[in-house]
């Protein structure tokens, strides 16, 4: 490594910042600046392992962020192979299990704007199964691919009020909020469910963006449950021209059989 990419591993061995993020960074700098042109292969997993003392699963981490920023292309017996040198303005959000959900929220940058006791008007109260007229705390923010990089998401979550001591320790909280609300709760999330619409944005969305009034959206409702009960419901807000949501569903055939 030259010694500015070991500037840069020493930082993700100092950081709290997992590993396999600054191994991103080394990556990301060689092929930026062309040591990895367009159409190279990258080293194989073995040899990044060592190169960088690590786990291969932290590398093939590193090498799954380097996927969804669109440099590389990695196909089972084929190697990773680089097909940009610039990163892609789109991204993709793959989930397969509750975990999957979790760990986009910990791989990405939260950038919070606001905390402020809202009164649910008949829409909003809908999309949060809640009823109008009651009082929710609203917490705002941006979630970016990381910091200074590409927006995500605007986001509006809406918590229960018993949590407000809770709250006000996000503004500087070190981990995702849904951690925070858990343990103040004694429950653990253990469901999840998803609505998905196309929708024009807000206009204080938009802004968000830096889109004019009238841009199309993909919103994504979601209502973290613990035990049946809702302790968080968010509203999301994509861009759909740039957003994409995967998700693998596999079949069960030797139960189907049996």
């Amino acid at each position: 490594m030259t010694a500015n990419e070991e500037a840069i591993a020493d930082a993700g061995r100092s950081s709290r910042q997992p590993l396999y993020l600054h191994i991103a960074s080394v990556l990301e700098q060689r092929i930026t600046r062309g040591t990895y042109p367009v159409a190279a292969l990258l080293p194989a997993e073995t040899e990044l392992t060592e190169e960088f003392a690590t786990s291969r699963n932290t590398v093939r981490e590193a090498l799954r962020l380097l996927v969804e920023r669109g440099y590389l292309r990695r196909r089972q017996g084929a190697g990773t192979v680089v097909i940009a040198t610039t990163p892609s303005i789109n991204y993709r959000q793959s989930v397969g299990k509750l975990e999957d959900l979790f760990a986009n929220a910990r791989d990405t940058y939260y950038a919070l704007n606001s905390i402020a006791n809202v009164t649910l008007d008949s829409l909003t109260a809908e999309l949060v199964a809640a009823e109008a007229g009651e009082k929710r705390i609203l917490i705002t923010g941006v979630r970016w691919t990381e910091p200074g990089g590409t927006p995500i998401s605007y986001i509006e979550s809406y918590i229960p009020l018993k949590y407000e001591a809770q709250v006000e320790h996000f503004w500087d909280a070190q981990v995702p909020f849904y951690s925070i609300i858990e343990k103040a709760s004694g429950r653990t999330i253990d469901e999840v469910s998803q609505h998905i619409r196309a929708v024009e944005m807000p206009r204080r969305v938009a802004t968000a963006f830096g889109l004019g009034a009238g841009a199309i959206s993909l919103q994504v409702t979601r209502r973290y449950r613990a035990g049946g009960t809702i302790l968080i419901a968010s509203l999301n807000w994509h861009r759909a021209d740039q957003f994409t949501y995967e998700m693998l569903l596999q079949r069960n055939i030797e139960r189907e059989r049996s």
